[in-house]
Protein backbone atom coordinates (compact mmCIF):
# COMPACT_ATOMS: atom_id res chain seq x y z
CA UNK A 1 0.00 0.00 0.00
CA UNK A 2 1.14 3.34 -0.58
CA UNK A 3 2.99 5.13 2.50
CA UNK A 4 2.58 8.80 1.80
CA UNK A 5 -0.99 9.03 3.26
CA UNK A 6 -1.92 12.16 4.48
CA UNK A 7 -4.66 12.71 7.10
CA UNK A 8 -8.40 11.29 6.07
CA UNK A 9 -9.83 14.58 7.09
CA UNK A 10 -7.67 16.55 4.02
CA UNK A 11 -9.06 13.54 2.02
CA UNK A 12 -13.02 14.84 0.95
CA UNK A 13 -13.36 14.17 -2.49
CA UNK A 14 -16.50 13.28 -4.60
CA UNK A 15 -17.47 12.11 -8.25
CA UNK A 16 -19.43 13.43 -10.79
CA UNK A 17 -21.31 10.85 -12.30
CA UNK A 18 -20.71 12.77 -15.37
CA UNK A 19 -16.77 12.52 -15.75
CA UNK A 20 -15.04 9.43 -16.79
CA UNK A 21 -11.32 10.45 -17.08
CA UNK A 22 -9.22 8.93 -19.55
CA UNK A 23 -7.25 5.50 -19.28
CA UNK A 24 -4.31 6.94 -18.46
CA UNK A 25 -5.23 7.56 -15.10
CA UNK A 26 -3.28 5.10 -13.36
CA UNK A 27 -4.82 2.40 -11.67
CA UNK A 28 -4.02 4.27 -7.93
CA UNK A 29 -4.17 7.67 -7.21
CA UNK A 30 -1.58 8.60 -4.98
CA UNK A 31 -2.86 10.39 -1.39
CA UNK A 32 -1.53 13.80 -2.48
CA UNK A 33 -2.60 14.13 -5.91
CA UNK A 34 -6.19 13.63 -4.40
CA UNK A 35 -8.25 17.14 -4.38
CA UNK A 36 -8.08 18.74 -0.69
CA UNK A 37 -10.27 19.06 1.58
CA UNK A 38 -13.47 21.87 0.82
CA UNK A 39 -16.10 23.47 2.77
CA UNK A 40 -18.36 20.83 1.66
CA UNK A 41 -18.23 17.76 -0.13
CA UNK A 42 -19.59 18.60 -3.51
CA UNK A 43 -16.49 20.56 -4.88
CA UNK A 44 -13.82 17.82 -4.97
CA UNK A 45 -13.44 14.70 -7.51
CA UNK A 46 -12.06 11.32 -7.20
CA UNK A 47 -10.65 9.42 -10.40
CA UNK A 48 -12.88 6.89 -12.50
CA UNK A 49 -11.60 4.70 -15.31
CA UNK A 50 -13.87 2.67 -17.48
CA UNK A 51 -16.69 3.18 -15.03
CA UNK A 52 -14.93 1.83 -11.96
CA UNK A 53 -14.45 4.36 -9.45
CA UNK A 54 -9.88 4.52 -8.43
CA UNK A 55 -8.38 3.88 -5.02
CA UNK A 56 -7.01 6.25 -2.89
CA UNK A 57 -3.95 3.84 -2.56
CA UNK A 58 -3.32 0.33 -3.20
CA UNK A 59 -6.01 -1.69 -0.25
CA UNK A 60 -3.54 -4.52 -0.16
CA UNK A 61 -1.77 -2.25 1.52
CA UNK A 62 -4.72 -0.94 3.79
CA UNK A 63 -5.36 -4.46 4.74
CA UNK A 64 -2.34 -5.23 5.80
CA UNK A 65 -2.12 -1.40 8.58
CA UNK A 66 -5.71 -2.27 9.18
CA UNK A 67 -4.74 -5.74 11.18
CA UNK A 68 -1.23 -3.71 12.41
CA UNK A 69 -4.18 -1.01 14.21
CA UNK A 70 -5.97 -3.96 15.50
CA UNK A 71 -3.27 -4.59 17.76
CA UNK A 72 -3.11 -1.60 19.30
CA UNK A 73 -5.88 -2.86 21.79
CA UNK A 74 -4.09 -5.85 22.94
CA UNK A 75 -3.52 -4.15 26.44
CA UNK A 76 -0.92 -7.22 27.32
CA UNK A 77 -2.53 -9.79 25.20
CA UNK A 78 -0.35 -12.47 24.28
CA UNK A 79 -2.36 -15.10 21.85
CA UNK A 80 -2.57 -18.57 23.10
CA UNK A 81 -2.62 -17.25 26.87
CA UNK A 82 -6.72 -16.35 27.83
CA UNK A 83 -5.21 -16.98 31.70
CA UNK A 84 -3.92 -13.21 31.19
CA UNK A 85 -4.95 -9.94 29.93
CA UNK A 86 -6.82 -9.60 26.78
CA UNK A 87 -7.45 -7.48 23.35
CA UNK A 88 -9.59 -4.66 23.22
CA UNK A 89 -12.49 -6.79 21.10
CA UNK A 90 -12.98 -9.11 23.53
CA UNK A 91 -14.56 -6.68 26.27
CA UNK A 92 -15.49 -3.82 24.41
CA UNK A 93 -17.12 -3.48 20.76
CA UNK A 94 -15.66 -0.05 20.80
CA UNK A 95 -11.78 1.17 20.10
CA UNK A 96 -10.35 4.70 19.93
CA UNK A 97 -9.26 6.65 17.13
CA UNK A 98 -5.30 5.79 18.10
CA UNK A 99 -6.14 2.17 18.80
CA UNK A 100 -6.42 2.43 22.08
CA UNK A 101 -8.95 0.07 24.03
CA UNK A 102 -12.08 1.73 24.90
CA UNK A 103 -13.25 1.93 29.04
CA UNK A 104 -17.07 1.06 27.34
CA UNK A 105 -17.51 -2.64 28.80
CA UNK A 106 -19.83 -4.11 26.32
CA UNK A 107 -19.34 -6.25 23.15
CA UNK A 108 -21.73 -8.50 21.32
CA UNK A 109 -19.83 -11.62 20.72
CA UNK A 110 -22.09 -14.19 18.94
CA UNK A 111 -22.22 -12.02 15.97
CA UNK A 112 -18.76 -10.03 16.11
CA UNK A 113 -16.69 -12.81 17.76
CA UNK A 114 -18.02 -15.02 14.96
CA UNK A 115 -17.29 -12.46 12.47
CA UNK A 116 -13.94 -11.44 13.97
CA UNK A 117 -13.00 -15.83 13.62
CA UNK A 118 -13.79 -15.93 10.09
CA UNK A 119 -11.64 -12.75 9.41
CA UNK A 120 -8.87 -13.86 11.86
CA UNK A 121 -8.43 -17.40 9.39
CA UNK A 122 -9.07 -15.51 5.86
CA UNK A 123 -5.78 -13.11 7.56
CA UNK A 124 -3.71 -16.19 8.73
CA UNK A 125 -4.33 -17.60 4.99
CA UNK A 126 -3.39 -14.30 3.15
CA UNK A 127 -0.29 -13.51 5.39
CA UNK A 128 1.27 -16.44 6.17
CA UNK A 129 0.95 -15.65 9.43
CA UNK A 130 -0.03 -17.91 11.91
CA UNK A 131 -0.49 -15.58 15.10
CA UNK A 132 -4.03 -15.09 13.28
CA UNK A 133 -4.99 -18.46 13.59
CA UNK A 134 -4.36 -18.70 17.41
CA UNK A 135 -6.16 -15.62 17.64
CA UNK A 136 -9.36 -17.34 16.50
CA UNK A 137 -8.97 -20.35 17.93
CA UNK A 138 -8.56 -18.26 21.09
CA UNK A 139 -12.19 -16.30 20.62
CA UNK A 140 -13.79 -19.70 19.61
CA UNK A 141 -12.31 -21.26 22.98
CA UNK A 142 -13.40 -18.14 24.86
CA UNK A 143 -16.95 -18.19 23.74
CA UNK A 144 -17.08 -22.08 24.77
CA UNK A 145 -16.55 -21.17 27.98
CA UNK A 146 -18.95 -17.68 28.08
CA UNK A 147 -22.19 -19.33 26.90
CA UNK A 148 -25.27 -19.70 28.05
CA UNK A 149 -26.06 -21.86 30.89
CA UNK A 150 -25.55 -25.42 30.19
CA UNK A 151 -29.06 -26.18 31.99
CA UNK A 152 -30.98 -23.56 31.41
CA UNK A 153 -33.80 -23.31 28.58
CA UNK A 154 -31.70 -22.21 25.72
CA UNK A 155 -28.08 -23.68 26.52
CA UNK A 156 -24.83 -23.39 25.09
CA UNK A 157 -25.63 -20.60 22.84
CA UNK A 158 -22.46 -17.73 22.80
CA UNK A 159 -24.24 -14.17 23.85
CA UNK A 160 -25.54 -11.97 21.90
CA UNK A 161 -24.45 -9.30 24.51
CA UNK A 162 -21.93 -9.46 27.20
CA UNK A 163 -22.13 -6.44 29.69
CA UNK A 164 -19.02 -5.87 32.56
CA UNK A 165 -18.22 -9.35 32.60
CA UNK A 166 -21.41 -11.46 32.28
CA UNK A 167 -24.09 -12.24 29.37
CA UNK A 168 -26.89 -9.74 28.58
CA UNK A 169 -27.48 -6.07 27.91
CA UNK A 170 -27.50 -3.23 25.68
CA UNK A 171 -31.02 -3.85 24.37
CA UNK A 172 -31.48 -7.65 24.50
CA UNK A 173 -31.37 -6.90 28.30
CA UNK A 174 -31.45 -10.09 30.00
CA UNK A 175 -32.45 -11.83 26.74
CA UNK A 176 -29.58 -13.44 23.72
CA UNK A 177 -30.32 -13.81 20.10
CA UNK A 178 -30.66 -17.10 18.49
CA UNK A 179 -29.77 -16.13 15.21
CA UNK A 180 -26.68 -15.03 16.13
CA UNK A 181 -25.65 -17.75 17.83
CA UNK A 182 -26.45 -20.00 14.66
CA UNK A 183 -23.85 -17.73 12.53
CA UNK A 184 -21.45 -18.54 15.28
CA UNK A 185 -22.18 -22.06 14.66
CA UNK A 186 -20.36 -21.45 11.30
CA UNK A 187 -17.51 -19.71 12.85
CA UNK A 188 -17.03 -23.10 14.91
CA UNK A 189 -17.36 -24.93 12.48
CA UNK A 190 -14.60 -23.34 10.14
CA UNK A 191 -12.55 -23.60 12.86
CA UNK A 192 -12.83 -27.17 13.04
CA UNK A 193 -12.65 -27.16 9.45
CA UNK A 194 -9.10 -25.47 9.79
CA UNK A 195 -7.83 -27.41 12.71
CA UNK A 196 -9.23 -30.14 13.47
CA UNK A 197 -9.95 -29.92 16.70
CA UNK A 198 -12.90 -31.89 17.60
CA UNK A 199 -14.11 -29.15 20.48
CA UNK A 200 -15.22 -26.82 17.69
CA UNK A 201 -17.34 -29.15 16.23
CA UNK A 202 -18.81 -30.27 19.54
CA UNK A 203 -19.67 -26.34 20.13
CA UNK A 204 -21.16 -26.34 16.72
CA UNK A 205 -23.15 -29.19 17.60
CA UNK A 206 -24.36 -28.09 20.73
CA UNK A 207 -25.76 -24.88 19.31
CA UNK A 208 -27.43 -26.62 16.59
CA UNK A 209 -29.12 -28.75 19.09
CA UNK A 210 -30.46 -26.23 21.18
CA UNK A 211 -31.87 -24.42 17.90
CA UNK A 212 -33.71 -27.50 16.52
CA UNK A 213 -35.52 -27.94 19.81
CA UNK A 214 -36.85 -24.62 19.63
CA UNK A 215 -37.74 -23.97 15.99
CA UNK A 216 -41.52 -23.16 15.22
CA UNK A 217 -43.71 -25.24 12.87
CA UNK A 218 -43.50 -22.13 10.45
CA UNK A 219 -39.96 -22.60 10.29
CA UNK A 220 -38.82 -19.64 12.14
CA UNK A 221 -37.41 -18.75 16.09
CA UNK A 222 -37.84 -15.94 18.23
CA UNK A 223 -35.91 -13.01 17.75
CA UNK A 224 -34.63 -12.30 21.82
CA UNK A 225 -35.43 -15.03 24.64
CA UNK A 226 -33.92 -15.67 27.63
CA UNK A 227 -31.87 -18.33 28.04
CA UNK A 228 -32.27 -19.18 31.43
CA UNK A 229 -36.02 -19.81 31.38
CA UNK A 230 -37.32 -19.44 27.74
CA UNK A 231 -39.66 -16.44 27.71
CA UNK A 232 -39.53 -14.46 24.95
CA UNK A 233 -38.83 -11.11 24.53
CA UNK A 234 -39.46 -9.96 20.78
CA UNK A 235 -40.73 -12.87 18.39
CA UNK A 236 -39.96 -11.14 15.05
CA UNK A 237 -36.49 -9.99 13.83
CA UNK A 238 -33.36 -11.54 12.71
CA UNK A 239 -31.73 -12.95 9.46
CA UNK A 240 -32.82 -15.99 8.48
CA UNK A 241 -30.18 -16.33 6.60
CA UNK A 242 -28.11 -17.24 9.42
CA UNK A 243 -30.20 -20.31 10.24
CA UNK A 244 -30.29 -21.42 6.40
CA UNK A 245 -26.51 -21.66 6.25
CA UNK A 246 -25.57 -23.01 9.58
CA UNK A 247 -28.29 -25.93 9.48
CA UNK A 248 -27.39 -26.86 5.22
CA UNK A 249 -23.83 -26.87 6.81
CA UNK A 250 -24.45 -29.48 9.84
CA UNK A 251 -26.29 -31.75 7.65
CA UNK A 252 -23.42 -31.88 5.35
CA UNK A 253 -21.86 -33.07 8.20
CA UNK A 254 -24.04 -34.88 10.32
CA UNK A 255 -26.31 -37.12 9.45
CA UNK A 256 -28.75 -36.14 11.82
CA UNK A 257 -32.29 -35.64 9.83
CA UNK A 258 -33.40 -33.23 12.52
CA UNK A 259 -30.57 -30.82 11.01
CA UNK A 260 -31.73 -31.39 7.69
CA UNK A 261 -35.39 -30.77 8.22
CA UNK A 262 -33.97 -27.43 10.24
CA UNK A 263 -32.49 -26.22 6.95
CA UNK A 264 -35.22 -27.13 4.89
CA UNK A 265 -38.33 -25.59 7.18
CA UNK A 266 -35.67 -21.96 7.79
CA UNK A 267 -34.92 -22.05 3.80
CA UNK A 268 -39.21 -21.89 3.09
CA UNK A 269 -39.06 -18.93 5.68
CA UNK A 270 -36.36 -16.97 4.56
CA UNK A 271 -37.65 -17.57 1.04
CA UNK A 272 -41.52 -15.96 2.23
CA UNK A 273 -40.52 -13.51 4.93
CA UNK A 274 -37.69 -12.22 3.10
CA UNK A 275 -37.73 -12.18 -0.45
CA UNK A 276 -41.61 -12.93 -1.48
CA UNK A 277 -42.95 -10.36 1.74
CA UNK A 278 -39.85 -7.90 1.91
CA UNK A 279 -40.05 -8.55 5.91
CA UNK A 280 -36.84 -7.89 7.95
CA UNK A 281 -37.61 -6.30 11.19
CA UNK A 282 -35.31 -5.71 14.20
CA UNK A 283 -32.03 -6.81 13.88
CA UNK A 284 -29.11 -5.26 16.14
CA UNK A 285 -28.12 -6.33 19.11
CA UNK A 286 -28.30 -2.22 20.12
CA UNK A 287 -31.99 -1.06 18.57
CA UNK A 288 -35.29 -1.32 19.94
CA UNK A 289 -38.53 -3.42 18.43
CA UNK A 290 -39.25 -2.42 14.97
CA UNK A 291 -41.29 -2.50 12.38
CA UNK A 292 -41.47 -5.72 10.19
CA UNK A 293 -40.84 -4.07 6.97
CA UNK A 294 -37.68 -1.94 8.82
CA UNK A 295 -34.35 -2.68 6.52
CA UNK A 296 -31.38 -3.37 7.64
CA UNK A 297 -28.09 -3.66 5.28
CA UNK A 298 -26.21 -6.57 6.72
CA UNK A 299 -28.73 -9.18 6.69
CA UNK A 300 -30.02 -8.32 3.34
CA UNK A 301 -26.61 -8.60 2.05
CA UNK A 302 -25.45 -11.84 3.61
CA UNK A 303 -28.94 -12.90 2.16
CA UNK A 304 -28.23 -12.17 -1.21
CA UNK A 305 -24.68 -13.15 -0.99
CA UNK A 306 -25.49 -16.78 -0.20
CA UNK A 307 -28.36 -16.48 -2.87
CA UNK A 308 -25.49 -15.86 -5.59
CA UNK A 309 -22.97 -18.30 -3.61
CA UNK A 310 -25.84 -21.31 -4.16
CA UNK A 311 -27.20 -20.26 -7.37
CA UNK A 312 -24.99 -22.87 -9.76
CA UNK A 313 -27.38 -25.59 -7.94
CA UNK A 314 -29.95 -23.50 -7.72
CA UNK A 315 -30.09 -20.64 -11.09
CA UNK A 316 -33.66 -19.58 -9.40
CA UNK A 317 -32.02 -17.77 -6.81
CA UNK A 318 -30.31 -15.08 -8.77
CA UNK A 319 -33.80 -13.21 -9.46
CA UNK A 320 -34.38 -13.87 -5.96
CA UNK A 321 -30.99 -12.27 -4.77
CA UNK A 322 -31.39 -9.45 -7.44
CA UNK A 323 -34.43 -8.04 -6.22
CA UNK A 324 -33.22 -8.40 -2.37
CA UNK A 325 -30.04 -5.96 -4.01
CA UNK A 326 -32.61 -3.52 -5.94
CA UNK A 327 -34.74 -2.93 -2.40
CA UNK A 328 -31.26 -2.26 -0.70
CA UNK A 329 -30.02 0.06 -3.56
CA UNK A 330 -33.39 2.27 -3.47
CA UNK A 331 -33.21 2.58 0.79
CA UNK A 332 -29.24 1.95 1.62
CA UNK A 333 -26.38 2.43 -1.14
CA UNK A 334 -25.63 5.93 -2.07
CA UNK A 335 -23.86 6.80 -4.89
CA UNK A 336 -23.63 10.32 -4.38
CA UNK A 337 -23.56 13.04 -1.51
CA UNK A 338 -20.25 11.37 -0.04
CA UNK A 339 -16.65 11.58 -0.87
CA UNK A 340 -16.00 8.48 -2.70
CA UNK A 341 -19.19 8.75 -5.00
CA UNK A 342 -20.31 7.50 -7.60
CA UNK A 343 -18.77 4.32 -6.01
CA UNK A 344 -21.49 3.16 -3.69
CA UNK A 345 -21.76 3.44 -0.03
CA UNK A 346 -23.97 1.52 2.09
CA UNK A 347 -25.84 2.69 5.50
CA UNK A 348 -26.23 0.80 7.90
CA UNK A 349 -30.48 0.44 8.25
CA UNK A 350 -33.46 2.74 7.53
CA UNK A 351 -33.81 4.78 10.50
CA UNK A 352 -29.46 5.65 11.03
CA UNK A 353 -28.06 6.63 7.60
CA UNK A 354 -24.66 6.62 8.46
CA UNK A 355 -22.23 5.00 5.56
CA UNK A 356 -20.19 2.56 7.12
CA UNK A 357 -17.07 0.55 5.26
CA UNK A 358 -18.09 -2.83 6.54
CA UNK A 359 -21.55 -2.63 5.40
CA UNK A 360 -20.29 -1.66 2.13
CA UNK A 361 -17.61 -4.21 1.73
CA UNK A 362 -20.16 -6.77 2.42
CA UNK A 363 -22.67 -5.38 -0.40
CA UNK A 364 -20.10 -5.42 -2.88
CA UNK A 365 -19.07 -8.83 -1.94
CA UNK A 366 -22.51 -9.77 -2.97
CA UNK A 367 -22.53 -8.16 -6.06
CA UNK A 368 -18.78 -10.13 -6.32
CA UNK A 369 -21.09 -13.26 -6.18
CA UNK A 370 -23.74 -12.13 -8.34
CA UNK A 371 -20.86 -11.24 -11.26
CA UNK A 372 -19.58 -14.87 -10.44
CA UNK A 373 -22.66 -16.35 -10.91
CA UNK A 374 -24.06 -14.29 -13.99
CA UNK A 375 -21.00 -12.72 -15.70
CA UNK A 376 -22.42 -9.35 -15.79
CA UNK A 377 -19.53 -6.90 -15.76
CA UNK A 378 -21.74 -4.06 -15.02
CA UNK A 379 -21.84 -5.41 -11.77
CA UNK A 380 -18.23 -6.46 -11.37
CA UNK A 381 -17.75 -2.83 -12.16
CA UNK A 382 -20.30 -1.25 -9.25
CA UNK A 383 -18.38 -4.31 -6.85
CA UNK A 384 -15.45 -2.82 -7.80
CA UNK A 385 -16.12 0.91 -7.53
CA UNK A 386 -17.33 0.04 -4.11
CA UNK A 387 -14.49 -1.82 -3.20
CA UNK A 388 -12.19 0.61 -4.13
CA UNK A 389 -14.35 3.24 -2.32
CA UNK A 390 -13.12 1.31 1.28
CA UNK A 391 -9.65 3.30 0.76
CA UNK A 392 -11.09 6.61 0.78
CA UNK A 393 -12.95 5.27 4.47
CA UNK A 394 -9.52 4.43 6.25
CA UNK A 395 -8.01 6.89 8.74
CA UNK A 396 -4.06 7.84 8.79
CA UNK A 397 -3.51 4.94 11.55
CA UNK A 398 -5.51 2.54 9.73
CA UNK A 399 -9.11 2.31 11.33
CA UNK A 400 -11.76 1.80 8.68
CA UNK A 401 -13.87 4.65 10.49
CA UNK A 402 -16.99 3.06 11.97
CA UNK A 403 -19.35 5.88 10.77
CA UNK A 404 -18.07 7.26 7.36
CA UNK A 405 -19.73 10.13 6.86
CA UNK A 406 -23.72 10.78 6.55
CA UNK A 407 -25.68 11.26 2.90
CA UNK A 408 -24.71 14.93 2.03
CA UNK A 409 -23.04 15.95 5.46
CA UNK A 410 -22.95 19.76 5.74
CA UNK A 411 -19.20 19.24 8.01
CA UNK A 412 -18.32 15.96 7.38
CA UNK A 413 -15.49 14.36 9.36
CA UNK A 414 -17.51 14.77 12.86
CA UNK A 415 -15.85 12.75 15.67
CA UNK A 416 -17.79 9.34 16.39
CA UNK A 417 -17.58 6.65 17.84
CA UNK A 418 -15.80 3.70 16.30
CA UNK A 419 -16.13 0.12 16.54
CA UNK A 420 -14.01 -3.35 15.92
CA UNK A 421 -17.03 -4.93 13.67
CA UNK A 422 -16.68 -2.24 11.13
CA UNK A 423 -13.27 -2.25 10.54
CA UNK A 424 -12.85 -5.91 10.46
CA UNK A 425 -15.88 -6.50 8.62
CA UNK A 426 -14.24 -4.73 6.06
CA UNK A 427 -11.23 -6.82 6.20
CA UNK A 428 -12.87 -9.90 5.87
CA UNK A 429 -15.14 -8.81 2.68
CA UNK A 430 -12.13 -7.84 0.67
CA UNK A 431 -10.42 -11.21 1.11
CA UNK A 432 -13.22 -12.79 0.52
CA UNK A 433 -13.84 -11.29 -2.56
CA UNK A 434 -10.47 -11.81 -3.81
CA UNK A 435 -10.60 -15.35 -5.00
CA UNK A 436 -13.29 -14.13 -7.59
CA UNK A 437 -11.48 -10.39 -8.19
CA UNK A 438 -7.68 -10.87 -8.31
CA UNK A 439 -7.62 -7.47 -9.36
CA UNK A 440 -8.38 -6.19 -5.14
CA UNK A 441 -4.83 -8.02 -4.81
CA UNK A 442 -3.51 -5.21 -7.31
CA UNK A 443 -0.12 -6.10 -9.50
Amino acid sequence: MLRNMIKYSRIIVIACASVILSSSIPAVVKAAEVAPAAATTESAKVPVVDGIVQPREPITDQLVRAMAFLKKADNGYVPGKLDGPLAGYYSSAHVLPDGSPSARKFCFPARQHAYFIFTFLLYNKYSGESEWLQRAKDLGDWNLTHSTPADGAWPNLPWGVWTDGKGGGSQDKDATEPDKAAWFGKAYLALYDTTKDERYFAGAKAIADTLVKHQAEDGSWPFRVVPQDGAVRQQFGGAPVFYVEFFQLMSQRDKNPAYKKAYEQSLKLMIDRNIEKNLWGTYHEDIKEKADDYLSAEPMSFTADYLFRNAKEHPEYVDMGRKVIERLEAKLVHTEGHPAAPAPAVSEQAGFQHMMPGHTARYCLALTDLYAATGDKEVKRKAMSGFNALTYMQSEPGLYRTMFQLVNEKKPNAKREDWYSQHLYTVCHVLEAMQTLPELKGK
